[in-house]
């Protein structure tokens, strides 16, 4: 078995799939965002891929995944939708049919077939530690140290969600009365705790606007001010997902799972 550095991004982001035990639908993302976070040429601009770039991607990407799951690297099962019914391995002839239908590799909301990747015990024990490592944070602030405000952006960040802004965000709109000095300051105060993991690479902002797709924007750390300033970007409506949300990039979760991440998961069971 090849080390984890020998594998290529597309491997790595397919096995780092396998690993977490996620859906295959949205791999082709986590491709373009982990080619954006290497520096690589030939990453997507600051945005997520449109469906044709997607399709186009997939046979590659299925090519990589039929010869990782035939060497037993990871395991493919077709799941129930919502939870319903037990899973069943996919193998032989099916395999290959499986991953090279473009449908189980572009996200909807609402799947017909979700086709899942898993690690087998002796793959997650070789390579969950370098595909998900932690950093050195002894130099940091400890958990207790952050303010509070620097402790809900990395929460959010960690969640599945990960919405700053909009029906399920947790940052509040600014008043619609304030002027632009006063609605500048507002939001001034909201990204203050956010700025400086965004500046050290650790999380990425992005711009949803629409819950039906997973097409996104990345705001950088410089155009933060004024996305946050405008209420279309924030978003005012009740659709989930829509607004500005937050991630953590493969450094950054590094970092959490260094050691903000345990102090946190502690203070959940103790609470």
């Amino acid at each position: 078995m090849h080390s984890w550095h020998a594998l290529t991004i597309a491997e790595q982001t397919l096995m780092r799939r396998a690993l977490a035990g996620h859906a295959l639908a949205g791999v082709v993302q986590d491709y373009g965002d982990a080619l954006r976070w290497a520096g690589r040429a030939d990453a997507p601009p600051l945005r997520s891929f449109t469906e044709r770039e997607q399709r186009a991607l997939v046979p590659h990407l299925a090519g990589v995944a039929v010869d990782l799951a035939e060497r037993g690297l990871p395991t493919v099962e077709v799941r129930q939708s919502h939870g319903a019914g037990a899973s069943a391995l996919v193998a032989g002839p099916e395999l290959r049919e499986v991953l090279t239908d473009p449908a189980h590799w572009l996200w909807t909301p609402r799947p017909s077939r979700n086709v899942g990747l898993t690690a087998p015990q002796p793959v997650r024990e070789r390579w969950f530690g370098a595909g998900y490592p932690t950093a050195d944070t002894s130099a940091l602030p400890t958990w207790e140290e952050l303010s509070i405000g620097r402790r809900e952006v990395l929460v959010c960040a960690a969640e599945a969600s990960g919405m700053l802004t909009g029906a399920f965000g947790i940052w509040a709109d600014p008043p619609d009365d304030l002027g632009a000095i006063a609605r500048r300051a507002w939001v001034d105060r909201q990204l203050a705790p956010l700025s400086s993991f965004v500046r050290e690479g650790w999380i990425e902002v992005r711009h949803h606007p629409d819950e039906a797709r997973d097409a996104f924007t990345v705001i950088p750390f410089e155009g933060l001010r004024a996305a946050l300033t405008d209420p279309a970007v924030r978003y005012q409506g009740e659709d989930w997902g829509v607004g500005v949300g937050c991630v953590f990039t493969h450094a950054g979760l590094a970092v959490w799972r260094g050691g903000w991440g345990d102090a946190w998961g502690r203070r959940l069971t103790l609470s």
